[in-house]
């Protein structure tokens, strides 16, 4: 699922944030079939983590589209549409928090079953989840909001 704005060709969201949640959803889709203790906690991660990817893709994502643009120095008009999507995300990162609370100890018990079971590739995936969500909450989303404050601040809204 990806932003209206991509739809529209607004923002195009960067190949790169699109792939990792695409990896991200395929391991999910992949560990939720294994059998035992390891498809059942990879289910409870699924059910956290793939609503939690949408709305990323819906509010997060598309503001990165913007980046190469503003980083070359090119600054446009209809940028500025950007703005309600860094609104909504900023009503919605209070609730990001707690959404990352939920999947982190989902996540654990993931890990924990991955252990019990000595299966090293979910070990690995699970490594990589929590690397994800550290990744979103320390670079990701301040981003977004560094984004939307220079683009109001330099289009003078």
């Amino acid at each position: 699922m990806y932003s209206r704005f991509e739809r529209r060709g607004i923002f195009k969201i960067p190949e790169a944030l699109r792939l990792g949640h695409d990896e991200m959803r395929a391991e999910l889709v992949r560990a939720t079939s294994m059998p035992g203790p390891v498809g059942k906690a990879a289910g409870r991660v699924a059910s956290l983590c793939l609503p939690h990817f949408e709305r990323e893709e819906e509010t997060v994502y598309p503001v990165f589209g913007l980046l190469r643009d503003l980083s070359s120095g090119r600054l446009l008009p209809e940028m500025a549409e950007v703005l309600p999507l860094v609104a909504a995300f900023t009503e919605w990162r209070n609730s990001l928090g707690d959404e990352h609370l939920s999947i982190a100890p989902a996540i654990h018990s993931l890990l924990l079953a991955a252990h019990q079971e000595d299966n090293r590739e979910i070990l690995e995936f699970t490594y990589a989840l929590r690397m994800h969500e550290k990744l979103e909450d320390d670079v990701i989303f301040p981003t977004v909001l560094l984004i939307g404050n220079y683009v109001q601040e330099r289009l003078g809204i």
